[in-house]
């Protein structure tokens, strides 16, 4: 199974149709069977930038934090903190040791 894949092309913005930041599909689809799609847009200011999570993760783009490898350990909790937040706005949380299975 992959669980991480990159690529030099993204997909565009669902909402704006501008260029996405981080794309992923997260590991449940929707209630109609459909992915969930998680997109980081710098172009949806409303949508994105107004997210604690999201603007945090967006200032540190635009600094250019993604481009500094010194900045690696920053850029991963930041982009965990996002994906937090993203699958809270779909009703999930997070949870460190998963639960036992019978």
């Amino acid at each position: 199974m992959v669980l991480f894949n990159l690529s030099d092309r993204l997909p565009h913005c669902s909402r704006c149709r501008g260029d996405l930041v981080i794309s992923s599909v997260a590991p449940q689809n929707d209630a109609y069977g459909r992915p969930i799609h998680l997109e980081l847009c710098a172009a949806c200011d409303a949508g994105d930038a107004g997210r604690p999570a999201a603007g945090i993760l967006l200032q540190f783009i635009v600094e250019g934090g993604g481009q500094d490898a010194s900045r690696s350990q920053e850029a991963a909790q930041l982009v965990m903190e996002w994906t937090k937040e993203c699958m809270a706005a779909h009703g999930w949380y997070w949870q460190e040791n998963p639960p036992d299975q019978p």
